[in-house]
């Protein structure tokens, strides 16, 4: 499948099911006690990293129920919690990563697992739900203070195909994270 074609519902989740098996690979090869080991994946530790990509699922997931039905997201929905970002929180990409690392900071290793668990089922289920027309839908980002909000564009709006949105979070995500977990699992055996 390459960029300029639009998979279907179908080819879309046959590749996110393979590059999340791929992923997994990549993080059962390393040995248990060295996934909570910090600043093994630049400053993080490789339990961030699974903590990372389920949060992203999970907001993706909240975001596109929340699409699915015409309803806006919700912290809960998105977050899994009932208390939005702080108001003053940076919404570019490093700012939330930041934000999901540190709320997420307290979960054991075991809780993080399942939470990724969870919102990569959750992500799935509600992608199924989509008709392959719906996977070409164009939809841009809007921020609400607490949760941005992905839906149908305003006149003018940078947008994008909800394939596209859904290449981010998933299968691009976690080809960039195995690679960095596989490139940090190599320069740690060569010390």
């Amino acid at each position: 499948m390459t960029t300029n074609v639009v998979p279907t519902r179908t080819e879309l989740l046959e590749r996110i099911r393979a590059a999340h098996g791929e992923y997994l690979a990549v993080v059962a090869t390393i040995p248990e006690d060295a996934l909570t080991t910090p600043n093994t994946v630049g400053s993080w530790s490789i339990r961030d990293v699974i903590a990372h990509i389920g949060a992203d699922e999970q907001w993706m997931a909240g975001q596109l129920e929340a699409l699915r039905f015409e309803q806006l997201p919700t912290a809960e929905s998105c977050y899994g919690i009932d208390l939005p970002p702080p108001p003053d929180m940076d919404w570019g990409q490093d700012g939330r990563n930041a934000w999901q690392r540190e709320r997420l900071r307290g979960l054991s290793l075991d809780d993080v697992r399942a939470m990724a668990r969870e919102s990569h089922a959750r992500l799935l289920a509600v992608i199924s739900t989509f008709e392959d027309a719906q996977v070409s839908d164009l939809l841009a980002i809007a921020e609400l203070k607490t949760v941005a909000w992905i839906r149908s564009p305003k006149e003018g709006e940078q947008a994008y195909p909800l394939w596209e949105w859904l290449r981010g979070v998933t299968y691009k995500h976690y080809e960039e994270h195995a690679d960095m977990i596989r490139n940090a699992a190599i320069e740690t055996k060569g010390r």
